[in-house]
């Protein structure tokens, strides 16, 4: 596991299983088209770090909301960059437990993670809550030295997974605009978020203006358009952390 030295995780925690594709299969209610995603997709599933109180010095955290006895760190061997959203809820849906989620393509590396609340009608289920991911990375990406555990809150399990969940958020917002050390991962998703949504609204309008065929509603979804676009260049310039 020389590849994740970066992550500064202690031997003890080491585990380095494949996990099998049945596990899934058997306890995730995966239609035909996700079956055929897992079998096309993935070469293989790694279960390659266990953080729990018993080999490293860190304490469960539990309360009403969340149950955090222990963070998992999985890889995930590909075929190809596909569907990698609905292949993250999987195995998060399955696998009960925050995570760090690392997608594996040749050389690269993708990484996922998301909070979860513990389902208030079944409490061996999670519910997860907003996926953070970046972007492919190559080895010497910056990302890598802001993953170092040993440099995190090691104050309980939900402290320590906020950590990563912030950094990667933080990362996430410097790859669309310049950030300094005083950002926060909730301003950074908060930045993000709104940034996307403007993105998103973009594209929608941009598609019906090719199908539009009446002038004066040509203006208005332009007008509409570079109103959005100034409103973007705001948040990427007015907002500058």
């Amino acid at each position: 596991m020389d590849t994740y030295k970066f992550l500064n995780i202690p031997d003890n925690c080491l585990i380095g299983n494949t996990i099998f594709k049945k596990l899934f299969y058997e306890n995730a209610d995966l239609s035909t088209s996700d079956k055929s995603l897992f079998t096309d997709t993935i070469n293989k599933v790694v279960w390659l770090y266990c953080l729990k109180p018993e080999t490293i010095n860190i304490a469960a955290y539990r309360d009403e909301v969340r149950d955090y006895p222990e963070i998992e760190v999985i890889e995930v061997v590909l075929h190809k960059d596909y569907k990698l959203k609905r292949i993250t809820e999987i195995i998060m849906g399955t696998i009960p437990y925050p995570m760090l989620l690392i997608f594996k393509l040749e050389n690269k590396r993708q990484f996922y993670v998301a909070h979860q609340r513990s389902s208030q009608s079944d409490s061996s289920k999670n519910t997860l809550e907003e996926f953070i991911a970046t972007d492919w990375l190559d080895r010497d990406s910056y990302l890598f030295a802001r993953l170092d555990m040993k440099q995190m809150k090691f104050t309980n399990f939900y402290a320590l997974y906020s950590d990563i969940v912030d950094a990667i958020s933080i990362y996430k917002l410097s790859t669309i605009m310049p950030t300094d050390d005083n950002v926060t991962g909730a301003e950074a998703r908060r930045l993000t978020a709104e940034i996307e949504a403007v993105e998103r609204e973009i594209i929608s309008l941009r598609s019906k203006l090719k199908k539009e065929t009446q002038f004066n509603r040509k203006m208005e979804l332009n007008i509409a358009i570079k109103e959005l676009e100034q409103s973007k260049n705001k948040l990427l310039g007015g907002n500058t952390l």
